[in-house]
């Protein structure tokens, strides 16, 4: 992490954002009756906005046609207003973060390369751009400033953030996820916002980034359309949730598929899915235990973290062949195996851990580790078959070659 800390770059926005209680001390000391003015000319030029156009205020704007439909809108009501738009760009920006509530992240927000934006208190805003970390020169005015920014998100996403609820994970309407956290649990204010992609990638996407290779895929493929069951391990944004999305898109449309998730990301276009997001009073593993009921060819579980671990191993080996999830590892092969056994062994602690372990081996088909190299490309790094004499690997990267085939699939 400090490597790539060092070599951080730096985003130059077009303009530096101010909080609209700054522009007086912007304008010449003479105007500051016309800044007073011109402060209420920005008020009522918001409530045409609003009257006129709510359809453009419904969600938070951050997509490029919509930004520009809104800009469109505010060009319109000043012109209507007899004032040159040039003349008043100040107020009109004044405006315009006001109508978005973005602030100063409204230009990472249009950059379809930006993935992720972190927010570290007023002064530090990080993203990650075309799969590298980014310090950007943007900053917002003061820690009360990114609280109203959480405030919005969570408040767009019907999530109440205070400091007696200081924490919001959740999803917009627009798929974007966001996490925020506030005093008194963080010292500073904290947003971290993952961009939805407007389009899901594709496999010619992953392909062209280096992530799979064709061959690659073609034997993952065959695994789908034989019912093997795949477990996805990798860290934090390492592109677990893309890959599980294209293999899930493979699923023969006859065949009925539930899934369950924590915040609903995957958004299959599958014809025969029942989609399943936890709440506070129905957990992953309540949902996953009613999803069995529901007479499920192949069940997609898009994390597992907990209790759910068996349940799912369970569903895998009495009937629901075929079916996926997900995992936190930072190696794949037997830790992730490991991984799973002692999450199944924390919630039953009645079966020998040996016992577990075997199961999982005997019930897993394939482990396929991804991993977010330092060149920042999101790549399969291996795919490895569980046996109870150890692990049979069937594909791995390498730099000097790329994708190596291995071995065949036992069974």
């Amino acid at each position: 992490m400090l490597r790539i800390l060092r070599k951080e770059a730096k985003i130059v926005g077009t303009y530096s954002w101010k909080p609209e209680e700054s522009f007086a001390s912007l304008w010449p000391h003479g105007a500051a009756e016309e800044h007073t003015q011109m402060g209420q000319r920005v008020d009522q030029w918001q409530q045409v906005i609003q009257n006129r156009f709510p359809e453009l205020l419904r969600h938070l704007v951050w997509d490029r046609d919509r930004l520009n439909q809104l800009e469109e809108a505010v060009d319109q009501v000043i012109a209507d207003d007899g004032l040159n738009v040039a003349a008043v760009a100040l107020y009109r920006r004044s405006l315009l973060n006001r109508l978005t509530g973005l602030g100063p992240l409204d230009q990472l927000l249009t950059d379809d390369h930006v993935t992720e934006i972190m927010v570290n208190g007023p002064q530090q805003i990080y993203c990650e751009r075309d799969g590298r970390i980014m310090l950007v020169n943007q900053q917002f005015a003061d820690p009360d400033e990114v609280t109203l920014l959480a405030q919005r998100l969570a408040s767009r996403a019907g999530r109440v953030l205070n400091t007696e609820s200081p924490l919001c994970d959740a999803q917009l309407a627009d798929g974007s996820r966001i996490h925020c956290v506030l005093p008194p649990v963080a010292e500073k204010p904290t947003i971290t916002i993952r961009r939805a992609r407007a389009e899901p990638l594709v496999l010619t996407d992953l392909i062209e980034a280096g992530s799979l290779s064709h061959a690659l895929w073609q034997d993952l493929s065959q695994y789908i359309e034989e019912r093997r069951n795949i477990i996805i391990a990798g860290g934090a944004g390492s592109g677990k949730t893309s890959l599980l999305r294209l293999l899930a898109s493979h699923i023969d449309p006859a065949q009925r598929v539930v899934t369950i998730e924590d915040v609903r990301e995957l958004n299959l276009t599958h014809s025969h899915t029942v989609s399943l997001e936890a709440t506070r009073a129905h957990d992953v593993h309540t949902l996953l235990v009613n999803a069995l009921r529901m007479r499920p060819d192949r069940i997609i579980v898009g994390e597992v973290r907990g209790a759910e671990a068996l349940e799912l191993i369970e569903a895998m080996s009495t009937g629901h062949y075929g079916s996926l999830s997900t995992v936190h590892a930072q190696s794949g092969g037997m830790a992730t195996v490991l991984r799973l056994a002692r999450m199944c062994a924390r919630n039953q602690l009645g079966i020998p851990f040996e016992e577990l372990l075997g199961q999982i081996q005997d019930t897993l088909d394939v482990i396929v580790y991804v991993r977010r190299g330092p060149d920042g490309v999101r790549r399969i790094e291996s795919v490895q078959q569980p046996t109870r004499e150890g692990m049979h690997v069937l594909w791995v990267y390498r730099p000097d070659a790329g994708f190596v085939k291995v071995g065949e699939q036992d069974g």
